[in-house]
C-alpha cells in the first residue's frame, strides 16, 4: 500500500510517537510511507525512521493543528484559524499521487482528506486516529465556538483507530468500523538492561515525563512535591517534555519554594529518559485523563515504581499495588501518601517495579503495526 500519514504537528507527544513507531514498521513490511505535517519539530528525539520514509512539511500551512491558541494572542490565533479553515485546501493539494490510504492524525487532517475525495482530486481510504474522546477533546482543543468545524468528521471517514478498549466502545456511536490497535513500548525500554542504583529515601528522585499542563496534573504534582520535601529536604523532581514551564510552572514552583529542587530538562532523548527512569525512586504521573498514557508504561518497562491515576487509557494495564500505586485524580493527599509509601518500603516498591516490567513486555509495536495494517487493508481485527 501507498500510505500517507497526515499529521497536525510533529512534536514529541504520545500520539506522534505512536505514528512514527507504526509508520516505521509498516515501511519495514514493504509499504510505501510518507509523513506530512505543517509543523516539524523534535525529529532528533523521536523514534528514528528508515531512510525510505519521506517526511515533508506542507507548504503554506505552519500552525500546530492540534489546538487553537487563545484569542488574546490575535496574530497567532488568526494564523491558526486560517490554517484550520482555508489551509485545509493546501493539505488536500499536498496528497502524494497514488496514495491509497491516508492515516489522519487528527480531525483537520481527516477533513482535508475528505475535501480532496469529494472534489475528485484524490481517491482512497481514510482511517483516522482517535486517541481521545472527541466529545471532550475537540471542544478542549478548539474552544467550544470552533468545535463545530470538525464535529462531523468521525461520521464520514472509513475507519477509526484508537488505542484503548473504553474509547473503542465509545466510538461505536459514529457508525464506522473501529479498531483498537493499542500501543507499544519501544525496544530500547525492554532490550536494554536496567543499570545503576535506584535512588532511595536518603536522596530520592522523582520523575515526570509528558506535556506540562493541567490535564497531566502538573500543578498537583508540584503541590505534592512541596509537601514531600518538608520531610525529605534532599528530594529532587525531574521534569521533561513540552509545556508551560517558563510561562507558568516555573513561577508556581518558585511560589511553593521548591524551584531549587526541580530539574526541568525540556524535550530529551529516549536514551536520557531510560537513564533517568533507571535512577528514579518513582515515576509520578498524576494525570486527569489519557487516551492511553504511554510514559507510565515505558517507566514500568524499566522496573521503575509508578504512581498514577486510573482512566480510560491507563485502565487496561494498571493494577493497584501489583504493578503500580493508583491515586485519585486531583488529590494532593493521595499523591503525597503514595510517594511516602514508596519511600517507606523500598522492598515493596522494588516488587512493584518487577511486576510492572512483566506488564510492559506484553505491549509491542509489532502487534500495533499488524493491527493497523489489517484495518487499512479492510481485513478487520
Amino acid at each position: 500500500m501507498k500510505i500517507l500519514y497526515s499529521l497536525p504537528s510533529i512534536r514529541v507527544c504520545g500520539g506522534v510517537v505512536h505514528f512514527f513507531q507504526v509508520a516505521k514498521r509498516l515501511a519495514e513490511r514493504g509499504h510505501n510511507v510518507t509523513i506530512q505535517s505543517p509543523e516539524i519539530l523534535d525529529l532528533e528525539v523521536l523514534p528514528k525512521l528508515p531512510d525510505e520514509i519521506v517526511v515533508e512539511k506542507i507548504p503554506g500551512v505552519s500552525s500546530n493543528l492540534y489546538t487553537m491558541p487563545p484569542e488574546t494572542k490575535p496574530i497567532q490565533f488568526a494564523r491558526t484559524l486560517k490554517d484550520l479553515t482555508m489551509g485545509l485546501k493546501k493539505i488536500a493539494q499536498a496528497i502524494p499521487a497514488g496514495t491509497e490510504v491516508i492515516h489522519a492524525g487528527f480531525h483537520p487532517n481527516a477533513k482535508a482528506a475528505l475535501m480532496a475525495r469529494e472534489r475528485g482530486t484524490w481517491k482512497g481510504k481514510i482511517v483516522q486516529a482517535v486517541h481521545m474522546d472527541p466529545e471532550t477533546f475537540i471542544p478542549e482543543s478548539f474552544k467550544k465556538r470552533y468545535a463545530f468545524l470538525f464535529r462531523e468528521v468521525p461520521y464520514r471517514v472509513d475507519h477509526l483507530l484508537t488505542v484503548c478498549e473504553p474509547l473503542e466502545q465509545k466510538l461505536q456511536r459514529y457508525g464506522k468500523p473501529v479498531t483498537n490497535v493499542r500501543n507499544g513500548v519501544d525496544p530500547i525500554y525492554l532490550e536494554t538492561p536496567t543499570t545503576g542504583a535506584r535512588s532511595d529515601s536518603t536522596n530520592p528522585v522523582f520523575y515526570f515525563c509528558g506535556a506540562l499542563g493541567r490535564r497531566k496534573g502538573t500543578d498537583l504534582l508540584l503541590r505534592s512535591f512541596a509537601e514531600v520535601i518538608k520531610k525529605h529536604p534532599t528530594a529532587k523532581l525531574i521534569l521533561s517534555g513540552h509545556g508551560s514551564w517558563e510561562s507558568y510552572y516555573k513561577g508556581f514552583a518558585r511560589h511553593l519554594g521548591v524551584l531549587e529542587s526541580i530539574d526541568y530538562r525540556g524535550v530529551i532523548s529516549l536514551e536520557e529518559m531510560v537513564r533517568i527512569m533507571d535512577h528514579a525512586t518513582a515515576f509520578v504521573f498524576p494525570t486527569w485523563s489519557e487516551g492511553f498514557g504511554l510514559p507510565p508504561l515505558e517507566a514500568m518497562a524499566r522496573c521503575c515504581p509508578v504512581i498514577t491515576t486510573v482512566n480510560d487509557g491507563t485502565a487496561q494495564y494498571v493494577e493497584h499495588r501489583k504493578n503500580c500505586l493508583l491515586i485519585e485524580p486531583g488529590s494532593v493527599e493521595d499523591l503525597t501518601g503514595a510517594i511516602e509509601a514508596v519511600l517507606a518500603d523500598p522492598d515493596a516498591a522494588r516488587l512493584l517495579g518487577n511486576h510492572a516490567r512483566e506488564t510492559a513486555e506484553a505491549y509491542t509495536w509489532e502487534e500495533v503495526a499488524e493491527r493497523t495494517e489489517r484495518a487499512m487493508a479492510g481485513k478487520g481485527k
